[in-house]
């Protein structure tokens, strides 16, 4: 090498080195597979009659039926709140 030293050299290999390492990740990808192939995952789910499962879709749909009129005067009660508070500073 005519205009560069053994050192220079080993010092842009090194650079060269950690933006590979840096950008590659700090980690072995490899070794933090925390997937195992030796047991699954048993799932012990009831199994329900048809009736069952009526009532419990209409349990489900009450639920949510409960919860959409709550967060609907939740909010009537911000919006008119909000109002309140603007005519009460603009007067």
């Amino acid at each position: 090498m005519a205009d560069g030293s053994l050192s220079q050299f080993k010092a842009t290999l090194a650079r060269r080195q950690a933006r590979k390492d840096k950008n590659s990740g700090k980690f072995d990808r490899n070794s933090l597979d925390y997937s195992s192939t030796a047991s699954k995952t048993e799932f012990d789910f009831p199994v329900l009659s048809h009736a069952d499962l009526e009532d419990l879709k209409g349990k489900i749909r009450t639920d949510i039926r409960i919860q959409k009129r709550k967060e609907l005067v939740f909010y009537l009660v911000v919006i008119v709140l909000t109002i309140f508070l603007f005519f009460s500073l603009i007067n």
